[in-house]
């Protein structure tokens, strides 16, 4: 993702007090269907999983349903209701077997059905095999201020299919890990690529009917298995073509505090990625550090630059950009296995063993500035956490980025 483009994306990490990756638990996968693309049918009609995994089903036109059974004949197990455009349901499948489910409306008229058939064995949901490596659960935890200095986080779907993820704006949950001054009551804003809010959220279990939101997200959320822990957080489950997105962090009333802004891949089994992540937001000291983090998904490692930039920002109207940050990447057990400060000049340590400045330049996201950061690194999956500071203490707005790159 260039910077010129300000797409700003999201990262994992909670850090106490400096540095204590929030680890995301294993998870279930969910399988996406879609409904009614184009007539009466799901896409795909047939899909393989395995207990414990679910099926989210999108709505890409109205007036359908997914219900279980055979047209004429529920059986009780789901029924989504007949919903509109942009609507999601899902269903959480905890024991092995074949579930045939119809359109309440189209399955007898116009053969609007579909089959879930569920494995004991390893799981590996269909219909698309994941990617052997992807960025995934991203996340930033930052201070959120006012104005300019809100949290400002983004992402792209890449690929060909839709995304289906959840976004989440984490306040309150913070505390518990030993986090300082936590925004009581933040909100969620998503905008697409053209600055259109598409939908938002102030207190997850109340949804805001709009945009690409259609219909009540409180039970899919809580069927996402990443609903917030606190009723004053905020969450969104959409589904999305390529693109980029963006989400905004604030809080009630232009309060501030410490926030936590998430996205979650909801949907591995397609087509599509989450990639070229980022976030911008006012880099203090202390506890108000910006501290972002990323996992490697997938059986094989992945190769990645992580930037942190400042200057560039003074172009595109932002003021008080940070002059000079310096960049830290941290593994899952908090050991520092890179840095830099000044991406022309290469710091020889941990996993970073040659000079790194060619490589920089020939993977397209060279920060324009020289007082900016820059490393590229190829990771075993698991958990990242990326610190961006000022030199000396100093403090200002900065955009933190993870781009996935080729292999070397």
């Amino acid at each position: 993702m260039k910077t010129s483009s300000l797409r700003i994306a999201v990262l994992v990490a909670i850090i106490t007090p400096f540095l204590v990756f929030h680890a995301t638990i294993a998870r279930a996968a969910t399988v996406t269907v879609t409904v009614g693309d184009g007539g009466f049918f799901f896409k795909p009609s047939s899909v393989t999983i395995h207990t414990g995994d679910s099926v989210l089903w999108t709505w890409s036109s109205t007036g359908h349903s997914s219900t279980s059974g055979s047209p004429g004949m529920p059986n009780g197990l789901w029924d989504s209701g007949i919903l509109s455009q942009g609507a999601t349901f899902m269903h959480t499948f905890n024991s092995a077997g074949s579930f045939s489910y119809y359109c309440n409306p189209h399955g007898a008229c116009c053969g609007m059905v579909g089959t879930v058939i569920v494995s004991n064995s390893t799981p590996t949901p269909t219909p698309t095999p994941t990617p052997t490596s992807r960025l995934g659960n991203i996340s930033t935890r930052g201070l959120v201020q006012t104005g300019n200095d809100v949290m400002i986080g983004g992402f792209i779907v890449q690929g060909s299919g839709t995304k289906t993820v959840i976004m989440r704006a984490i306040g309150p949950e913070l505390t518990a890990f030993g986090v300082p001054n936590a925004l009581a009551d933040p909100t969620l804003e998503l905008h697409d690529g053209a600055g259109a809010l598409i939908a938002s959220n102030n207190n997850w279990q109340t949804t805001i009917i709009g945009g690409i939101i259609a219909s009540d997200q409180v039970s899919a959320i809580q069927n996402s298995g990443h609903a917030p822990t606190q009723a004053s957080e905020s969450a969104i489950i959409a589904t999305l073509p390529s693109g980029n997105y963006t989400a905004i962090v604030r809080g009630v009333n232009n309060t501030v505090g410490v926030a936590l802004v998430e996205v979650y891949d909801l949907s591995l089994g397609t087509t599509s990625i989450l990639g070229n992540i980022s976030t911008r937001d006012f880099v203090q000291t202390g506890a108000n550090l910006m501290i972002g983090g990323f996992i490697v998904q997938g059986t094989q490692s992945n190769t990645v630059i992580v930037r942190a930039i400042g200057p560039e920002l003074t172009p595109f109207g932002i003021p008080n950009a940070l002059a000079d940050p310096t960049l830290e990447l941290h593994d899952g057990t908090g050991a520092l296995i890179a840095s830099n400060n000044n991406w022309q000049t290469t710091i020889i340590g941990g996993i970073i063993t040659s000079n790194q400045v060619a490589a920089i330049q020939n993977s397209g996201h060279a920060p324009t500035q020289a007082s900016e950061s820059a490393i590229v690194v190829t990771l075993p999956p698991g958990n990242y956490t990326a610190i961006v500071r000022g030199v000396n203490n100093t403090v200002g707005v900065a955009l933190a980025e993870v781009d996935d790159l080729p292999p070397f």
